[in-house]
């Protein structure tokens, strides 16, 4: 209790700190001020409840600091002290003000860099980094495409919830050795990346804490390049109605293949059922990796938006590797 007392004290000392000196051209004595920078810190409060991230995961944060560090606000915040102990905290925090403010979460927004399972050199994406050293699918598609080739998988993994940096950066769908992958570049290289467009800044001069891309925005951030947008929508060029068609032929193609009517993905791993709800337990390699990639861009959540031509090249390739045809 006292440690939690003594954070709120800091956390207030902060907010009155940051805000009330990003707003020095505002008119009134000190306690209107400080009016203004309580009604900021309730505004952003309020938005955080909103967002999913106030929830504690105590199923999953209680099996220690490898599902804590991102299900955890205190084991986000303080990973690295729990790298080598068994993460047993007090009681489950939500994912608040302390995780990303403070320890890793600050790291991260300072140095701007985060390490992602898929990739060899260090994300540099900006005040982003914080969001993508969690939303990255948890797991190296190259590593599951080798064992799911050489008949090794024990079982079928699937690239894990909030995995978008995994298609933002263009690196992390399960890709096929000799495929022709394209990649768009302006998405992945915008500064402070997943910040830039889910963290817009408000009209009172504080950064959104909602977390979602909100079309009231669309000028200060997709406008902010699509100048010839006279319509304000994410679907630009009929982008997420193309790739929801897609998705679509490749579920079916993969039902197909592998005589399931439905898939579920839970516990880790994919479940393949058939029409009187048994599981299938033999999935054809060509099958798991359609499934990896259809669930990579499907569960994504903006629909090609994040990469186009990276969500277009993984489902194209994936379908033509499963059928021998092209979508």
């Amino acid at each position: 209790m006292k440690r939690n007392a003594i954070f709120f004290v800091l956390l207030f000392s902060l907010l009155f700190l940051v805000i009330g000196c990003s707003k020095t051209d505002v008119a009134g004595t000190e306690s209107e001020k400080e009016k203004l920078s309580l009604e900021i810190i309730e505004t952003i409060s309020e938005e955080w409840k909103s967002s999913g991230h106030q929830y504690a995961v105590t199923a999953t944060a209680g099996r220690g600091i490898s599902c804590g560090k991102c299900h955890d606000g205190v084991g986000f915040a303080e990973q690295l002290e729990y790298a080598d102990i068994d993460f047993q905290p007090d009681h489950q925090t939500g994912i608040d003000c302390q995780a990303c403010h403070t320890g890793f979460g600050k790291e991260r927004i300072d140095t701007g860099t985060a390490k992602l399972p898929f990739m060899d050199e260090t994300f540099n994406g900006g005040t982003g980094a914080v969001c993508a050293s969690c939303h990255n699918s948890n797991s190296n598609p190259d590593v599951l495409f080798a064992q799911s080739e050489a008949g090794e998988l024990s079982r079928y993994s699937y690239p894990h919830y909030g995995m978008n940096a995994a298609l933002l950066t263009g690196q992390g769908g399960m890709e096929i050795p000799g495929a022709n992958y394209l990649v768009s570049i302006a998405h992945s290289t915008i500064e402070d990346s997943c910040v830039f467009c889910h963290m817009p800044e408000t009209e009172k001069g504080y950064k959104s804490h909602t977390f979602k891309a909100d079309l009231k925005y669309f000028d200060q951030t997709c406008g902010s390049c699509h100048v010839d947008q006279t319509i304000k929508t994410f679907n630009i060029g009929g982008l997420q109605d193309e790739i929801k068609e897609q998705l679509a032929k490749l579920e079916q193609a993969i039902l197909d293949a592998t005589g399931a009517v439905r898939i579920e993905a839970a516990s880790g791993s994919f479940t393949y059922y058939d029409a009187e709800g048994n599981q299938i337990t033999d999935i054809p390699h060509e099958a798991y990796v359609a499934t990896y990639n259809w669930r990579l861009v499907a569960k994504d959540g903006s629909y090609g938006v994040h990469n186009p031509l990276y969500a277009k090249s993984l489902i194209r390739e994936s379908y033509k590797y499963l059928t021998g045809e092209d979508l």
